[in-house]
This record gives C-alpha cells, sequence and structure tokens, in this order.
C-alpha cells in the first residue's frame, strides 16, 4: 500500500504543471497530441487484480461546440491494458489477460464515420474469432439543432455473434441533447450506452453512465453514478477543471478464451462505493468493493470476495497548438 500512496503523490507532483492555466482558448481548430495512461488496482479477500494502461491519441478541431456548429472533428485512440490476476476460479485458465482499444471517431459536418475494436482476450484477435469485436460504419445527421442532434446510420460488425456468420450488420444511432440543466449522450451500435449530467453548469451536478452488452440480470449493467462538487462553473475565469465527488459503481470485465481453454469466457463482475478526485488531465478514483463475482460461461462461479479498488488516470499531452485555417474560405 505505502508504494500506491507512493505512485499517486509522484503522479500528482508530475500532471500539477499541466492543470489549466489563464490563457486564450485556441483561435481555431486546436489539435491535440496525447498518451492516455492509468492504473488500477483490485485488493480483494482471495484476489488482487493489476492493470496498467498506455497509449496514444489525438483531438482535432474544437470539441466543446454547439450541435449544429460542428464542421470537422475528429479523435483516435489507441490503448493496451494488461490484466493480471493472482488467482483464478479454475486453475487452467491464465492469469494474464490482454486488453485492447481503438476507436477513431470523425465528423464531416453532417456526416459520422465511426471504427471501434473492443478486445479482452488471453490471445486477442489471433486467439479466434471470439477473442474480439470490431465494428466499423457511416452515420447522417437528421436533426442537427443548437441543442438536439440525432444520427442515423449503419455499421458492419466483425466477431463471433452466435449467428453462424462473422459479419453482420448493427444499427448506429447516435442522440445528444445540450441544455443548461441537462446534457445527454446516448449511443447504440453493439449495446445501448447512456449517459447524462443534471445541472452540468453548477458546482453541484450529478452525473450517470450507463453500458450493457449482455442481458442476462441487472449485475450486466456497467454504470457508474456520482454526485460532484466543483471547485469552478464552466463560465469561471478558472474554467471547470476540478472536482470531487462521491458515488456508486457496478463493472462487469469479460474474457474471450481462445480455443486452448475449456471454457469460452471469464467475467468478474464488481459493484463498489467510491469517491473521486478529479483534475481534468488526473483522475483519482478509490473505493470499497461490496460486492463480487466469478462467472464462467453465464454460470456464477464462486467469489472473491470484498475489498478495497485504487485506479489512476491521466493524459499527458505532447502537442496541442491551434490549427489556424489559411484558405480563403467563405
Amino acid at each position: 500500500m505505502r508504494r500506491v500512496i507512493v505512485l499517486i503523490f509522484i503522479l500528482f507532483i508530475f500532471f500539477i504543471p499541466m492543470l489549466p492555466a489563464q490563457e486564450p482558448a485556441p483561435e481555431k481548430d486546436p489539435f491535440i497530441l496525447f498518451l492516455p495512461i492509468g492504473y488500477n488496482l483490485f485488493q480483494l479477500e482471495e484476489q488482487s487484480i493489476h492493470s496498467a494502461a498506455g497509449g496514444i491519441g489525438f483531438m482535432y478541431g474544437e470539441q466543446n461546440q454547439p450541435f449544429d456548429q460542428v464542421k470537422n472533428r475528429f479523435l483516435g485512440m489507441a490503448l493496451y491494458m494488461p490484466f493480471i490476476f493472482t488467482e483464478i476460479p479454475n486453475p487452467d485458465m491464465p492469469k494474464l489477460y490482454h486488453g485492447i482499444r481503438g476507436i477513431f471517431d470523425g465528423r464531416l459536418g453532417r456526416h459520422q464515420i465511426l471504427t471501434i475494436l473492443s478486445a479482452n482476450s488471453d490471445a486477442p484477435v489471433y486467439g479466434g474469432l471470439n477473442t474480439f469485436r470490431f465494428a466499423g460504419g457511416w452515420g447522417y445527421e437528421i436533426i442537427r439543432k443548437p441543442y438536439i442532434s440525432l444520427i442515423l446510420g449503419a455499421v458492419v460488425g466483425v466477431s463471433d455473434f452466435g449467428f453462424g456468420t462473422p459479419v453482420i450488420p448493427l444499427p448506429l444511432v447516435r442522440f445528444g441533447v445540450d441544455t443548461r440543466w441537462f446534457t445527454s449522450s446516448f449511443d447504440f451500435i453493439t449495446g445501448p450506452n447512456l449517459s447524462f449530467t443534471i445541472a452540468p453548469k453548477e458546482r453541484i451536478r450529478f452525473s450517470a453512465y450507463m453500458e450493457m452488452e449482455t442481458f442476462r440480470s441487472i449485475a450486466d449493467l456497467n454504470c457508474e453514478f456520482t454526485l460532484w462538487y466543483r471547485l469552478f462553473t464552466p463560465d469561471h475565469k478558472m474554467g471547470d477543471f476540478a472536482g470531487i465527488g462521491m458515488g456508486f459503481k457496478n463493472e462487469l470485465t469479460s474474457f474471450d478464451l481462445s480455443r486452448d481453454f475449456l471454457q469460452d469466457k471469464f467475467e468478474l463482475q464488481k459493484s463498489s462505493v467510491l469517491a473521486t478526485i478529479d483534475l481534468t488531465v488526473l483522475t483519482i478514483q478509490a473505493g470499497w468493493v461490496i460486492d463480487s463475482n466469478y462467472i464462467l460461461d453465464d454460470k456464477k462461479s464462486g467469489s472473491p470476495g470484498n475489498g478495497f479498488f485504487l485506479s489512476v488516470q491521466g493524459t499527458v499531452p505532447i502537442v496541442n497548438r491551434a490549427m489556424k485555417n489559411t484558405g480563403s474560405g467563405k
């Protein structure tokens, strides 16, 4: 535990110079190149789980604009996360798993381009069709108002979906609302994904995130609910860059096993109460795991017990500059 405290202190000192300063916003279309990094620790009664994360990403275009003013906006990121277990419910299963995340989210006016790669496995991608999920497609914004947006389209999904074919068409739905007292974002690609914030311009606010890919019970719902106290409001001269929060979250992490094992899937479900310190470029979260379960091939297979968890997530900016438009334009 002492090493973890030292790690948090070092990260805090490292990220302090990156906190927002009182500088004017970039003139047009900022380009940001960044390194997402993180570390997660779950110390349960019969299990310890260590997970580090590292990757690279970029953002281009103004990110905080009314929906009807979005022209060109792009986000791309690739992330790698190993999961190391000290114990495992079945001795024949591996203790090391690899997580891969990749996304490209592009907007060209009303046109939406989206590609997603997701894998959690002992042998992601090369271990078989069941060890990864890929989706890529296009959508069009049919409702484009300052405070509301609706994008509809289609994507092609590639994985072992259990339908006898590795390639299937899937709907693309993206719906957003942005008002002073309520903001919300809903996406549906391979499953529903909903987030919203009540009173987003106030110092006291409530945020929620919900996502579901399997539908066996309410325990399959990945969710996080947080009551926030922000140091400043978004329109303050210092900006809305820091806050503290308390809440609850439920996580269901699935690992698709390669053909080398008898089981097809190993899952770990955890419910926790938590506290969060958010400094924009650095987020520290800690809490108590009040319930946990192993799930093997859709059946509960014991519990690793209760315990505490710690999560440190950061973003290291490498390039942050304004890309001025030198064309003639109109």
